[in-house]
């Protein structure tokens, strides 16, 4: 349903006066606390008390070595994901497996990279909020995740950020051609499933700064968290920023309805 069904028609329009260029972008905010709609968005506003991700909803910070990851009172608001010094150290973390395929969904994060050299991240939807790492081997896919939809970039591979999937029958494979990767300049990703499809599986898709970068297929029974995460190359640290990301889908149980 169009997200100005639900939303003050002054208010949506208010969006675009305040610069929000990106359609689904406004919908996913015009939608969030919608009870037909499971949705989250963080902007990583104000001062988070304890050690993260206490007092949040995110799940325990993943990774190998010393990884840092929480909120930073900069402008605009940002996650930050930091390894530690050694070659391998990385940092992740997911928030919950509560979206599907076979539902739908979209995906947006605002992310950057501080150091594009001896580096590995990932961003977007897997089935698991403590691996360490949803892709192990981007040239020819290889997971650690069953069910993944999302980006990667590893320069022990190649130099490009390469859309991919696992879980259905074709997996995503498809690199950012037209996109290169600036150190720490922020760029937008998008993750799309518009639920069941065929027998292959349903059908993802990923966006770089709006262009269509590839598809794929995912096993859309499976539950799936929004994830980010950050591995070091070399033996100093690499940061991973996120300034905005959310996520959205419909919810299939109404009230009423058993399933």
């Amino acid at each position: 349903m169009p997200s100005t069904d639900f939303l003050p028609r002054r208010l949506y329009n208010a969006f675009a006066r305040g610069g929000f260029a990106s359609e689904p972008l406004k919908g996913l905010l015009a939608l969030h606390g919608n009870p037909e709609y499971v949705s989250f968005w963080d902007d990583f506003l104000g001062t988070r008390g304890g050690t993260w991700p206490a007092s949040t909803p995110y799940a325990a910070v993943v990774g190998t070595g010393v990884p840092v990851v929480g909120i930073t009172q900069a402008i605009n608001g940002t996650m930050t994901l930091t390894t530690g010094a050694n070659a391998n150290d990385s940092a992740g973390q997911g928030l919950g497996l509560n979206w599907s395929g076979d539902d739908g969904f979209y995906f947006i994060a605002r992310c950057k990279l501080d150091t594009i050299t001896s580096a590995k991240f990932e961003i977007g939807m897997t089935d698991a909020v403590g691996d360490d790492g949803a892709v192990t081997t981007k040239a020819t896919p290889a997971f650690t995740a069953t069910d993944c939809g999302l980006f990667v970039f590893d320069t022990t591979e190649d130099g490009e950020v390469t859309f991919v999937s696992n879980g259905g029958t074709t997996d995503a494979n498809a690199d950012a051609t037209d996109f290169d990767i600036v150190a720490d300049t922020y760029f937008v990703v998008e993750v799309v499933c518009k639920g069941p499809t065929d027998t292959t599986g349903d059908n993802a898709a990923g966006y770089i700064n709006g262009q269509l970068i590839g598809t794929g297929n995912i096993n859309g029974a499976s539950p799936l968290t929004i994830w980010a995460y950050c591995l070091t190359r070399t033996t100093a640290t690499r940061t991973f920023t996120v300034d905005y990301w959310g996520c959205v889908g419909p919810r299939v149980a109404q009230w009423g309805v058993t399933t």
